[in-house]
């Protein structure tokens, strides 16, 4: 954050520099023209007639380097990407633009904890008996006969041999509808339960992916545990997967949202192909970005100093790529704070501390 403030604030202040030279000419050619008898009005005129259209001071900005050029400039001079803070801020900012431009972020939000707000919505009942398997008869043609002329609920319909739903009557407990059905059908297994109020995006498959990313992930670290890495490096990693988890899960909730409301057009044999289609692009797609991102986090975690989290630089290698024992290559590259140097060969990745309150070597 530091950093990122200090690039910030360069930068703003070679925009007002940039601002602050150009009206200090302007009031100067005014006051030349002025006494020549020239109003007010009409040597401001003139005098930004004479310093050109904007396009003059987009290139003094240019040259000054108080563009959006100049801005990247400034970011890679501070090392803003190698702060410990620039990912985050990252990721939340991404997870704050998907829930500005989403159609409904209430959605969004319920399908990422998989539960509704609010008060439950009870929107339908399911009639059930008990001890109902495959291989019992299920409800019969005469019990649901009965059950649909019931008084306490209405519209009764059958969903499969073993399950009917029905609307409730306004006010009414499940123990009267329950002891209704028991008494219209004659079978004391009959029992009713509330249907409520289901998430409207299903984030369930962007879930088990990331869960098989986070035990792949797991796996990592624990087979590094035994190599002494340090707790804010531990800790800096699990909340880097969860952020990324998180993100990656309300991106896919707005995809899905933003493709059921998209008005698939063509003849209606074309529209569950082109849906179908569609959607399993979409699937695709999302799979590659979460492939992306865990290589991010991975590679992003290997180049960090494991006592200070900062990015590690100037790196420099000796010896040949080519070489497996002999003269093989070696790079080393140094934290900016002074912790140490990691050395990275083809077969181990050693962090050596240098001069600290801490000793003996940390592998990452």
């Amino acid at each position: 954050m530091p950093r990122l403030l200090s690039a910030l604030n360069e930068w703003l202040e070679r925009r007002a520099r940039m601002r602050e030279e150009r009206q200090f000419h302007l009031e100067r050619a005014s006051a030349d023209l002025r006494a020549l008898g020239l109003t007010a009005r009409e040597a401001k005129r003139m005098a930004r007639i004479r310093f050109g259209s904007r396009r003059n001071s987009q290139t003094g900005l240019r040259e000054l380097g108080g563009d959006l050029r100049g801005l990247a400039n400034l970011f890679r001079a501070h090392r803003v990407a190698a702060s410990l803070w620039f990912q985050p801020i990252v990721l939340l900012a991404a997870g704050a633009l998907i829930f500005a431009v989403s159609p409904s972020p209430r959605e969004i939000a319920e399908g990422l904890l998989g539960r509704t707000f609010g008060a439950e919505v009870r929107e339908a009942v399911a009639l059930s008996v008990y001890g109902a398997g495959p291989a019992s008869p299920g409800i019969t043609l005469t019990e649901l006969a009965s059950l649909q002329s019931m008084a306490t609920v209405t519209r009764v319909e059958s969903f499969g041999p073993h399950q009917v739903l029905a609307q409730p009557v306004k006010g009414i407990t499940l123990a009267a509808i329950t002891s209704e059905a028991v008494a219209r059908t004659g079978n004391r297994g009959f029992y009713a339960a509330w249907i409520l109020r289901q998430p409207g995006i299903d984030t369930t498959a962007a879930k088990v992916v990331w869960l098989l990313a986070a035990l792949y992930g797991a796996f990592f670290l624990y087979s590094r545990l035994h190599r002494r890495v340090t707790l804010p490096w531990l800790l800096y990693a699990g909340s880097m997967a969860f952020l990324h988890s998180a993100v990656s899960i309300v991106a896919w909730a707005l995809a899905t949202q933003l493709w059921s409301r998209a008005p698939w057009s063509g003849k209606s044999w074309q529209t569950p192909t082109t849906a179908g289609l569609s959607f399993s692009l979409l699937a695709v797609i999302c799979l590659l970005v979460a492939a992306v991102q865990c290589r991010y986090w991975w590679l992003d975690l290997r180049r960090r100093c494991p006592v200070c989290l900062d990015r590690l630089l100037l790196s420099q290698t000796q010896g040949d790529a080519s070489r497996i024992v002999l003269g093989a290559a070696i790079t080393e590259s140094v934290c900016a704070q002074g912790h140490g140097i990691l050395i990275e060969s083809r077969w181990s990745r050693d962090f050596r501390r240098g001069h600290s309150l801490f000793s003996g070597p940390t592998c990452v």
